[in-house]
């Protein structure tokens, strides 16, 4: 099994290959790299090539993870789409909103397999989330996922790379909240901040109406104190609290915290990477764990963060 990365950023290096190499049936990395001259076999397991000289035209892959900036995901699966018919983006699919409404992609996405890389969703964490959802009548949500400055020539503070708070945390309290229901019955807020001094946005929040009667309340920022959490409030009082909901560390065991009648237990659900476990479901074909991946979940997706670009903007 033949593994392509496109991209060999810090992403690339601290998540992605981990969790692939700890894989066994995959034989073969190839991470194309367009800073790369030459062809470098660093072990029997992962080598490095240039992208434009030493990709070949006639090489198939099982499947390809697209990882470089942003403003390049377009061009790079136009590019390797192929390749393989299994291809996934790091979020965003692309910073051009107006391509993934354009008919192009739609017909890509008819013929291929592609998915933008939501991992959170494919830990069991977030299994029993929906099923807490399910059986309770929640009433209000609350989300969160704010980081640290990052460093000064990071990707994210260009607007020309596709950076901003918005494409790089907002994308998963917006994706949360279109997974508990496809249903926006009202955008009460949207606020975004954007200060003079940088050229991307820098953090927001949204305040939506699920369903006919569901609060929900996400926020996200760029510079602020790190925050990743999830709080469900159900109509008797009950408040079921998980932290690391989107980022998680590979040894971190999951729990949710249940509070009632200032009764508090824990619900541990376990050690798992949530990246390897969302590359084994593509190889197992397990696609339905893509269902956030499907062109009507896509493009609902999509729209919110279309209304949330005309409030920077």
């Amino acid at each position: 099994m033949q593994v392509l990365i496109l991209g060999n950023g810090n992403h690339t290096k601290k998540r992605i290959l981990p969790a692939l190499r700890s894989i066994r049936s995959i034989e073969n990395i190839v991470i194309a790299d367009k800073n790369t001259e030459n062809n470098e076999k660093i072990d029997s397991k992962l080598e490095i090539r240039n992208f434009n000289k030493e990709l070949k035209n006639n090489e198939d892959y099982n499947f390809i993870i697209i990882a470089t900036p942003p403003y390049n995901h377009k061009n790079s699966l136009l590019d390797v789409v192929n390749k393989s018919n299994n291809i996934l983006v790091e979020k965003p699919i692309s910073n051009d909103i107006n391509f993934i409404f354009d008919n192009e992609f739609k017909d890509l996405k008819n013929k291929y397999n592609i998915f933008e890389s939501l991992m959170y969703f494919h830990h069991p964490l977030w299994l029993k989330v929906k099923d807490i959802i399910k059986e309770n009548k929640i009433i209000k949500i609350f989300s969160e996922f704010s980081v640290p400055h990052l460093q000064d020539n990071n990707y994210v503070y260009s607007k020309k790379l596709g950076g901003g708070s918005l494409f790089d945390q907002g994308i998963y309290p917006v994706s949360l909240a279109l997974e508990i229901s496809n249903n926006v019955n009202k955008i009460k807020k949207i606020s975004v901040i954007k200060p003079k001094e940088y050229e991307v946005d820098l953090g927001g929040n949204i305040e939506l109406i699920l369903d006919e009667d569901i609060e929900y309340f996400g926020k996200w920022g760029l510079g602020k104190e790190y925050k990743n959490y999830l709080l469900l409030e159900s109509n008797d009082g009950t408040m079921f609290h998980i932290d690391f909901i989107f980022s998680k560390p590979d040894d971190l065991i999951s729990k949710i915290n249940v509070t009632n009648n200032n009764t508090i237990s824990e619900i541990e659900i376990g050690k798992f990477d949530q990246f390897q476990n969302m590359y084994q479901d593509i190889i197992n074909g397990d696609l339905d764990r893509f269902e956030y991946s499907n062109s009507a979940n896509l493009l609902g997706r999509y729209n919110l963060i279309q209304e949330i670009i005309y409030s920077i903007n």
